[in-house]
Formats: structure tokens, C-alpha cells, sequence
């Protein structure tokens, strides 16, 4: 166990160096892209763009299901099976990429062109971003075995090095954007592409020269196939819903307001995405390690990863949330001048609130998935979210405004936490309760105790970038405090001791 920890550890500090890259250039490149698009073209980038997306929902299914089984066979040692696996995969990830993209050029163009609410003077250059979204998808697609592959074999050097040139490379297309004439939003969307597709060939360089079963073949496995499929197809069809449910909220906004409010949508995605990336490093570091302990059969380690994992990425979570919800305003008005679509930042303070529902349920799932109850996860919980749809119109319909539509639509994900945490209970022996208890319930109250001080200070201060400070630094000492006396047990404590003292003594 003392292995398996020191390893997650390592895995994790390379995906924190790389969010912490990734936060700090992401902040620079959105303002620059927002002030360079406008409100509306960045709403239309983003309405656009994201619909292009949800039609690739198997490639993230398919990416879960293809690290499940290349880490499931990397525990048993079994190299003939991982060849098998990986071009098997391969070719499944064929066909779904030229399935998106028929259906992208007929129903996904003809939505685009007659239903969207987009100024006529612009459905040029939203034409022109969704058919370069369309071949960012198809190659995207197609380089999902290989960052499996590089997720499952724990190599998140690669995976964090990629992020940041991902990041950097968006900031040459900034600079880019700048200088070259013509529409913007083209501009941009061609630069997007390019930087795409030099990741894509950097990636399958790496995974051929350092991983034997990246040497792809047309021979397919075919028990495997099946076996693959029911286990993506199952996953499939909860994706869907769960995109379906995204999209569909941000098409509902788009008809009862314009693309402003999917810019406002769209940089609160943006803002909740950076901080769920940094909180989430536990998560990402974990899954592999909790595929091989189920198929080693140490359940009692599969059970304490869950807890260990969720409870640190929690206690990341709220070191993060009470500055964030009590400052968001004057970071957001800092960062993007005076140019803030409306609700904004009320759309960032409630994914971050509700942040705690997704990040308790992400290890839950995971779980589900590593021991193959992803049919049972489909059937029982993913349905519920589906029922976003209907809450958020009905409020929007009713004239309660987007602010209360966001939080309606937020109550289907915690009733599927539940139904996640029962069906794991009942599959695995998993104590949910007590899970509930100790680490969901018990996190929402260290959070409420954390905010307590800071709230007051920012009630009893003028706003400025005094006040900013002096709140943040009260907010990340008040929650560490509340952490280390109520949130960590005596064992977690004396770990952290020893872990100090040991790094004192070194220095010293």
C-alpha cells in the first residue's frame, strides 16, 4: 500500500505542476480571446464548439472503457491482451469517428443553420467553426487509445507535459490572433486546429516508441470486441444523456436570452473547469491504481482508495471554494476588465458549490466502472440527469431567470450521487453511509465552519484589492485550521508530521 501510495503521490504532483500551469495561462488566454471576439462571438465559439463536442460523447466513453481494460490487463500482466486490446480499440475508434462526422454534416448542420439563435451576419463564420470543430473531433477521436494508454501505464509525465503545451501552444495562437487580419473568430478557430493536430502526432510518437501495444494492427480481437463494446455501450448511453443534459441547457439559454448569456455560461464552465482540474489530480492519479487493486482482489484497499482519494481532493476543494465564493466578483472584474457578461460570476459561485456534488460522486463512479457495474450505473442513476432538461425550462419558462434555472438544474446530479453511492454499497460491500457521513455531509460542514471569519472580514471591508488579499489569506488559513483539527484523523495527522519533519531534516 505504502507503493501504491508513493506512486499516486508522484502522479499527482506532475498533474498539479501541470494544473497549475494550465490556471495560470488559461486566466491570460480567455480574457485575451474575449476581448479580442467579443461577448457574442465568444458566445458563438462556445455555443458552437460545444455542440460540435457532444456529438464526440463516445470518445470519452470509449477513452474510460479502453483505460479500463488496458489497466485491467497491465495488473495481470497480460502483454498478448494489451496488444489485443489497444487494436481492438483502434479500430472501434474508426468507425465512431466517421459515424460523428456523418452525423455532424446532416442533422448536426441543418440544427446549426435553422435552430441556434445566432445574428444572421455571423452564421458565416459559425459555419466556418463548426466544420473545423468537425475535423478537430474526428482526429480527437481517433487519438483516444493513445492517451489511454499513457493514463494506464501512470505515465503523467507525458500526460502533464502535453496539457501544458496544449496551453502554451494557445497562447502562440493569442499572439497570432493579434496580428492577423481578417475574422477573428476564423482566425481563431484555424489556429485551434493546428495546435490540435501537432499535440495528436507528439502523442502517437511517444506511445510508439515507448509502449509495445501502440503498434497498431488491423487484427481485432474479436471476443474482446464484444466484450469492449458492452462494456463502452452501456457507458455510451449514460454519456449521452449526460451531454445531452450539458447541451441542452446551454441551447435552452441560447433561445430564451443570445449568445451573450453562453458567454456568460461559457466562462463560468471555464473558470469551475481550471478549478475542478487542480482539485481533481487525486482522481486522475487514483483511477488506474483503483482498476488493479479490484482486479488483484484487495477490496479492502479498492474501498480505502475511495475514501483517501475524495477526501483529499475535498480538502483541496475548500482551501480553493471560500475565497473563491466570497471574491469571485473582483477576480472576475480583474481579469476581464469591464467587459463581464451578465451572471457570470453567479454562474461560477454555483458550479463551485455544487462542485462538492460532482467531486464526491467522481471516485463513486470510478468505482462502479472498475469493478464493471457500468450497466447498473446507467440503468439506475445516469437517467436522472436527464431530468435538467425539463426543470431548467420550466423555470425559464415561468420567468424565475437563469440564476434560479442553474440551481434547479443542479439537483438531478445529487439524487444520481445517491443512487451511485447504493449501487457500489450494494455490488462491493462499500460502507455508502458512512462515506456519506465522514466525507460528503462532514466536508459541506467543514467548508460553512471555514467561510465563517472570512465572510465577516469581507462584510466589515471596502472591496479593493486590499480587502482581496486580506480575505484569501484569512480564507486559506481559517480552512486549513478547520481541516487539521476536524477533517483529518490521528493517523492523516501523523503522516503529515512525519512528512514535514522528514523534509526539515533533509533541508537541514
Amino acid at each position: 500500500m505504502e507503493e501504491s501510495n508513493k506512486r499516486i503521490a508522484k502522479n499527482t504532483f506532475y498533474l498539479y505542476i501541470r494544473q497549475l500551469t494550465i490556471m495560470a495561462l488559461s486566466f491570460i488566454t480567455t480574457r485575451v480571446v474575449l476581448d479580442k471576439l467579443g461577448a457574442s462571438d465568444y458566445g458563438i465559439n462556445s455555443l458552437v464548439g460545444g455542440f460540435v463536442v457532444s456529438f464526440a460523447v463516445l470518445n470519452s466513453i470509449l477513452s474510460s472503457g479502453t483505460r479500463r481494460f488496458l489497466a485491467l490487463y497491465l495488473g495481470k500482466n497480460d502483454e498478448k491482451r494489451l496488444r489485443d486490446t489497444f487494436s481492438t480499440a483502434m479500430a472501434i475508434h474508426i468507425m465512431i469517428a466517421l459515424l460523428i462526422v456523418v452525423a455532424l454534416e446532416t442533422g448536426g448542420l441543418w440544427f446549426l443553420n435553422t435552430k441556434l439563435n445566432i445574428a444572421q451576419e455571423r452564421m458565416y463564420a459559425a459555419n466556418w467553426v463548426f466544420q473545423l470543430a468537425v475535423v478537430s473531433t474526428f482526429f480527437n477521436v481517433m487519438q483516444t487509445p493513445y492517451i489511454a494508454a499513457v493514463t494506464a501505464h501512470e505515465k503523467f509525465t507525458i500526460y502533464a507535459a502535453m496539457s501544458v503545451f496544449d496551453v502554451v501552444g494557445k497562447l502562440a495562437v493569442i499572439y497570432l490572433l493579434i496580428f492577423v487580419p481578417g475574422d477573428k473568430l476564423i482566425i481563431y478557430a484555424v489556429l485551434q486546429l493546428v495546435i490540435t493536430i501537432i499535440g495528436i502526432i507528439i502523442y502517437r510518437v511517444y506511445c510508439s516508441r515507448h509502449f509495445p501495444e501502440c503498434k497498431w494492427s488491423v487484427k481485432i480481437h474479436r471476443p474482446l470486441l464484444k466484450e469492449m463494446l458492452q462494456f463502452s455501450g452501456w457507458g455510451a448511453f449514460g454519456h449521452v444523456i449526460t451531454v445531452v443534459n450539458s447541451q441542452g441547457i446551454a441551447i435552452i439559454l441560447n433561445i430564451f436570452f443570445s449568445t451573450v448569456m453562453n458567454a456568460a455560461r461559457g466562462l463560468a464552465t471555464t473558470v469551475n473547469a481550471m478549478i475542478a482540474q487542480f482539485v481533481t489530480g487525486f482522481l486522475t492519479a487514483a483511477q488506474p491504481q483503483l482498476v488493479k487493486f479490484y482486479g488483484a482482489g484487495e477490496m479492502d484497499r479498492f474501498s480505502r482508495l475511495i475514501f483517501n482519494v475524495t477526501q483529499y481532493t475535498l480538502f483541496l476543494l475548500a482551501l480553493l471554494m471560500v475565497p473563491c465564493l466570497l471574491e469571485i466578483d473582483y477576480v472576475i472584474d480583474l481579469w476581464l476588465g469591464g467587459d463581464v457578461p451578465e451572471y457570470t460570476c453567479s454562474f461560477v459561485k454555483i458550479t463551485l458549490i455544487c462542485g462538492i456534488i460532482y467531486r464526491s460522486n467522481s471516485m463513486i463512479e470510478s468505482g462502479l466502472q472498475a469493478i464493471g457495474r457500468v450497466r447498473e450505473n446507467t440503468i439506475y442513476s445516469v437517467p436522472v440527469y436527464i431530468l435538467s432538461l425539463p426543470l431548467v425550462y420550466g423555470v425559464l419558462k415561468m420567468g424565475w431567470g437563469p440564476t434560479a434555472a442553474y440551481w434547479v438544474g443542479n439537483i438531478p446530479p445529487l439524487l444520481s450521487f445517491l443512487i451511485n453511492l447504493y449501487l457500489l454499497s450494494k455490488f462491493t460491500d462499500f460502507p455508502g453511509w458512512k462515506y456519506f457521513a465522514d466525507v460528503f455531509l462532514k466536508n459541506i460542514g467543514l467548508i460553512v465552519v471555514s467561510a465563517i471569519i472570512p465572510y465577516f472580514i469581507h462584510q466589515a471591508m471596502e472591496p479593493g484589492l486590499l480587502r482581496f488579499l486580506v480575505v484569501c489569506s484569512v480564507s486559506v488559513l481559517c480552512t486549513f485550521m478547520v481541516i487539521w483539527m476536524f477533517g483529518m484523523n490521528a493517523a492523516t495527522k501523523e503522516m503529515v508530521k512525519d512528512k514535514v519533519l522528514s523534509r526539515l531534516s533533509r533541508i537541514r
